[in-house]
């Protein structure tokens, strides 16, 4: 009896230090403070829309029922302030539209007929696109280092001709493309080429491209393993097995191949312990597709870029705010 007895005073011992252990470390944890300042960036769009006077005189946009440019940047603007929780701000503080083609590097400009042939045939010119020629043409370079504007959205066809991203100006970088370095400007910037053939999805893919290049270059290395806190963020399972994260903007935590966001198998990931940051807890989550919209293209980048860090502080010398280095990448090397 008096075994039992003691057996279940060292139980109830046990359990009662357990629990104690538990109260105490919950009382030293530091909750994290996420950084609320605004980031309002100033945009410059420039919409190549050409009057095609074969068609009636309509625009290139509604001869192909494209979607509407400005409508586009309206939407972008919002999914952009939703993903980063309010913290991103757009303004459009210059609007351009163009009745033309752009020029490529070439020289060679569409006109109505040969653009319509290549869009027929789906044979477009693959020379090199001038940003040189839009950048003096709409006087960039003096708005930038000015700060009238902080970058600039170029609207366009298919066969435009634009990269996704590309940085410009002294220090610029790989930014899902090759830097334009040969232009200079005390500040770098971005100049973003969207497509009004596709919808405000494809927007935020560009975006997370131009962040993935952002903050790889910002830690280094991009690599299958946990030796950064970039590389660790970007698991996904199929990479690394048993240690999913948040995966990137073509590879959600489950999935087998390149933009498979519709998966519905379940595995185990650290993906919302990333809510936490910079005091992450180990914590896993069994998730599949439902999480991230179940296959929904918009949904799951808005998803991708709810999970980037955007904490006060910083650890290691790198801010606990990603949000800064994707937005104010000028202020930073």
């Amino acid at each position: 009896m008096k075994k039992n007895r003691l057996f279940c005073l060292l139980i109830s011992f046990f359990f009662f230090t357990a629990y104690l252990t538990n109260i105490i470390a919950q009382s030293n944890s530091s909750p994290t403070i996420y950084d609320t300042a605004k980031i309002v960036k100033k945009v410059m769009v420039i919409i190549y829309n050409p009057v095609i006077k074969s068609k009636e005189n309509k625009k290139l946009t509604q001869v192909y029922n494209w979607n509407d440019p400005d409508k586009l940047a309206e939407q972008y603007i919002k999914d952009v302030n939703e993903a980063s929780w309010g913290l991103v701000e757009y303004k459009i503080t210059e609007r351009h539209e163009v009745n033309g083609f752009p020029v490529h590097v070439t020289g060679f400009r569409y006109d109505e007929e040969s653009f319509m042939n290549a869009w027929s045939t789906k044979k477009f010119k693959d020379d090199a696109r001038d940003y040189k020629k839009i950048i003096e043409e709409f006087s960039i370079i003096d708005k930038i280092e000015n700060h009238k504007i902080d970058e600039v959205w170029l609207f366009g066809a298919p066969g435009f001709s634009w990269y996704e991203s590309i940085m410009v100006g002294d220090g610029a970088y790989y930014c899902n493309s090759d830097p334009l370095t040969d232009v200079k400007c005390l500040r770098k910037f971005i100049i973003m080429g969207f497509n009004y053939e596709r919808k405000d999805d494809c927007m935020l893919e560009d975006l997370g491209h131009r962040s993935e290049s952002i903050i790889w270059h910002l830690y280094g290395t991009w690599e299958a393993n946990e030796n950064t806190q970039w590389n660790k963020f970007t698991l996904y399972d199929k990479e690394l097995k048993g240690k999913s994260n948040v995966g990137n903007i073509h590879f959600a935590p489950n999935s087998q191949k390149d933009y498979e966001w519709g998966n519905k198998t379940y595995v185990e990931s650290y993906c919302d312990d990333w809510y936490n940051y910079p005091n992450l807890t180990g914590k896993k989550s069994t998730v599949n597709c439902e999480e991230w919209g179940n296959g929904d293209m918009r949904l799951h980048h808005i998803w991708w870029f709810r999970h980037i860090p955007r904490a006060i502080g910083s650890i290691d010398g790198k801010l606990n705010n990603w949000w800064k280095y994707i937005m104010n990448y000028d202020e930073y090397k």
